[in-house]
């Protein structure tokens, strides 16, 4: 989250998510891959961003986890961030 702002964070969350499944559309659409593979390579880029979010692999792969983790329980809850 950006600080204690919570309002920019969502903000921003939807922001990105909406680039990233217009870019992955993209992908598939003008460059004929399919969703697994760019889904697969959405979640090394995902950790890419991670490893320089937290500066080491194995942090940002524990982030990743416990980001996860967060969005599965918001899916038991029948929330969607």
């Amino acid at each position: 989250m950006t600080g204690n702002d919570e309002d920019i964070s969502m903000k921003t969350i939807e922001v990105v998510r909406d680039f990233m499944r217009k870019a992955a559309a993209r992908c598939c659409e003008h460059h004929g891959f399919s969703i697994e593979d760019v889904a697969v390579a959405s979640i090394y880029s995902t950790f890419d961003i991670a490893q320089r979010f937290k500066s080491d692999p194995f942090g940002a792969l524990e982030w990743l986890r416990t980001a996860l983790d967060l969005m599965e329980r918001q899916l038991m809850e029948g929330s969607r961030t």
